[in-house]
């Protein structure tokens, strides 16, 4: 059972903006939670959002009613500029032969 809301809105900047919203604790239907950045990852994550870094953070804790909603804010991830079309000449060299020195014998006598 959900005891939360999630919504996610991208902004015509280059903002992701999530609104949580907690029901309130009680013993026999809601019980005490905690909502805090990580699990707002999490659910991008898992929902395929391209975000960058948190520009504003929130935690949420049913157990207080002034801290039921939050909202976050995320960067959209920028794409990359395609690189441009570069061919390497890569010439192959085979390894130096390893000069082995050889043990002098010595004779006993």
């Amino acid at each position: 059972m959900i005891h939360y809301e999630i919504e996610v809105n991208e902004n015509k900047g280059n903002n992701l903006e999530v609104i949580v919203k907690m029901k309130e604790f009680n013993p026999t239907l809601h019980p005490k939670m905690y909502f805090g950045t990580e699990r707002v990852i999490k659910y991008l994550k898992e929902n395929n959002y391209e975000f960058g870094k948190c520009l504003q953070s929130s935690s949420l804790y049913n157990r207080d009613i002034t801290k039921l909603n939050g909202t976050w804010i995320f960067e959209k991830k920028k794409l990359d500029k395609p690189a441009e079309n570069v061919i390497l000449s890569i010439e192959e060299k085979k390894p130096a032969l390893k000069k082995k020195s050889k043990a002098k014998k010595k004779t006993s006598k």
